[in-house]
């Protein structure tokens, strides 16, 4: 008992001098010094969760739709690491910050890849152009793949950061932001295509039903011998199980019909005009239940149920958002901002982790 009183005493004493010690400016320097100097240690060294070894990865580093907003997570994204390479297919509101708070190599990003034009899927584009062009030695303008309408989007991002463009030149000179690299290429992607072959990896574009967007795409990634397949926003659709046969991983986007009610119900119970909006979206996505019926047709080894709508909020919704579904397709994660996926080549492991 004397021991723990004294023990008590000494956490009480170290405290009350801790608090003095912070208000004297010289402690809070050294504090200061102390933290950024942690802040540009990590940023050196980059995310240290990112496999060093040769494997293809992705990171959820968007997960919700536009229609709820949690606060921990953002829009849909989805970074794709295959060896050295990182590619980032869609890049919605909040998902670059996430990118910067891990630490991603920004140098190391090669391309983006656009699903189709809906603003939660391209609102961050701005963005990423500008963590892979200040300072970060781009020697060309950012490759964006996507569908017919990409040139238009990669345009009017131009016109409206233009001055940006000039002003950051003007300040920090052609070594840290050259003009003649600052903005974007846009690739327009045809139809059920090879959109990416080198570097050991192939990129294969399908088309998905997302009516009205037409086109809107999915993606297959192969790595040597590990494959992810991305579904972009469709309903339950046979390219999907095509393009997505036998692969390792299926990232596919869902939403809870049931929760969107839920929410129709409120809005149209409380004079909400927009209420018809959740009766508008529920033509246009796929079921969880219907995502793990493609993961089961499709002979796909894991399930990443991604762009969730709405995004569950806690346990309970958690809960009703994957009611039944290890009934058609036992091996599934319900994504979150940083869920990491590593499929080691030349293995059948997959490990399903966390980049924060």
């Amino acid at each position: 008992m004397r021991i723990l009183k004294h023990f008590l005493l000494l956490i009480i004493a170290i405290s009350i001098l801790t608090l003095i010690a912070i208000q004297f400016t010289a402690v809070q320097d050294l504090a200061a010094k102390l933290t950024i100097k942690a802040q540009v240690q990590r940023a050196i060294l980059g995310n240290t969760k990112i496999p060093d070894y040769d494997a293809l990865s992705a990171v959820t580093c968007g997960t919700r739709s536009p229609i709820t907003a949690p606060p921990d997570r953002a829009e849909t994204c989805t970074m794709i690491i295959a060896g050295e390479h990182i590619y980032i297919v869609d890049v919605g509101d909040g998902s670059v910050a996430n990118l910067r708070n891990w630490n991603i190599p920004f140098n190391k990003i090669k391309a983006v890849l656009i699903t189709h034009m809906h603003s939660d899927h391209i609102s961050d584009l701005a963005d990423l152009n500008l963590v892979t062009w200040i300072g970060v030695d781009r020697t060309k303008k950012l490759d964006v793949y996507g569908p017919r309408g990409i040139e238009l989007i990669t345009q009017g991002f131009e016109m409206s950061h233009k001055l940006d463009y000039l002003y950051r030149n003007m300040h920090h000179g052609d070594n840290l932001a050259p003009l003649k690299v600052a903005g974007y290429n846009p690739i327009t992607i045809v139809q059920e295509s090879k959109v990416f072959d080198e570097n050991d990896l192939k990129i294969i574009a399908f088309t998905v039903n997302h009516s009205p967007v037409e086109p809107a795409f999915g993606f297959r990634f192969d790595y040597k011998d590990r494959s992810i397949v991305i579904s972009g926003d469709t309903t339950m659709n046979n390219n999907v199980i095509k393009n997505a046969k036998d692969a390792d991983v299926l990232i596919h986007e869902a939403q809870s019909n049931m929760l969107v009610e839920m929410a129709r119900e409120e809005l149209e119970n409380s004079g909400q005009f927009n209420a018809k909006i959740m009766e508008d979206i529920k033509n246009y996505h796929s079921t969880p239940k219907e995502a793990a019926r493609v993961a089961k047709k499709a002979e796909v080894d894991h399930l990443i149920l991604n762009h969730l709508s709405p995004a569950p909020d806690g346990y309970i919704a958690e809960q009703i958002f994957t009611r039944g579904l290890s009934k058609i397709f036992p091996d599934w994660t319900l994504a979150k901002d940083g869920t990491m996926i590593i499929l080691p080549v030349n293995s059948n492991e997959i490990e399903i982790t966390s980049i924060e």
